[in-house]
């Protein structure tokens, strides 16, 4: 098979593409008293990333781990003041980087985004609604979820013993995370290879910072 047929993605010629998937966590804080650094950790410590239900908007009766295909230097918008605001944000400043290959190789897939009618005429087996978001309009006037560019793996998804990255809010979480890690590395299912402060790499995240600052006080 050829390169051109097997369409191999030129990431580093393509700012719109990326060899990583994001998982970004947030604060559980009304139910476990977790913050999303919190949840980091936990993740590191258990090594994996935790499937969603209903609560995450997952269809159908089996849970799933979420991830985006977005290039970190875009993370900026995602986490942007309508995400990020209120006492249940979205997303947070916080999250784990693996490698898309990886990810493949685990049952990771790109989400089918389809309308109910769609969903409904193609008879998707309940088994596998996991796999599918709503998408009713693209014209900014319906449910339509494209921009995140998820993917999704069944259940909780395992992450390697090396991860290729973590990613924290600030330059002084990175000190902190570093900190825990080194002392507790003999209880870390898996370890970042490096910690990226998001702060650095989004040129500033003007609407986490007083919240940030809050949660770790």
């Amino acid at each position: 098979m050829s390169k051109a047929e097997g369409n191999a993605l030129p990431f580093f010629e393509r700012p719109d593409l990326s060899p990583f998937l994001v998982h970004l966590t947030r604060n559980t804080e009304a139910k476990d008293g977790f913050t999303a650094f919190m949840n980091l950790v936990s993740i590191l410590l258990y090594g994996e990333v935790r499937g969603s239900g209903k609560d995450g908007f997952i269809k159908g009766p089996h849970k799933a781990a979420c991830f985006m295909d977005v290039p970190l230097s875009s993370l900026k918008y995602v986490l942007n003041q309508a995400n990020t605001e209120g006492d249940r944000p979205r997303y947070e400043a916080y999250g784990i980087v693996i490698l898309k290959s990886y990810a493949y190789e685990q049952g990771c897939r790109p989400v089918l985004y389809l309308s109910d009618k769609e969903t409904s005429d193609l008879k998707i087996p309940d088994d596998e609604l996991w796999r599918v978001v709503r998408l009713e309009a693209v014209d900014g006037t319906g449910v339509n979820w494209i921009h995140e560019r998820e993917w999704r793996a069944k259940g909780n998804f395992i992450l390697p013993q090396a991860t290729i990255a973590v990613l924290v809010q600030s330059t002084e979480d990175a000190t902190r995370l570093e900190k825990l890690i080194n002392k507790g590395r003999g209880e870390l299912k898996s370890i970042p290879s490096a910690i990226i402060p998001l702060e650095v790499l989004c040129q500033g995240l003007p609407y986490l910072s007083p919240r940030s600052e809050r949660l770790q006080k």
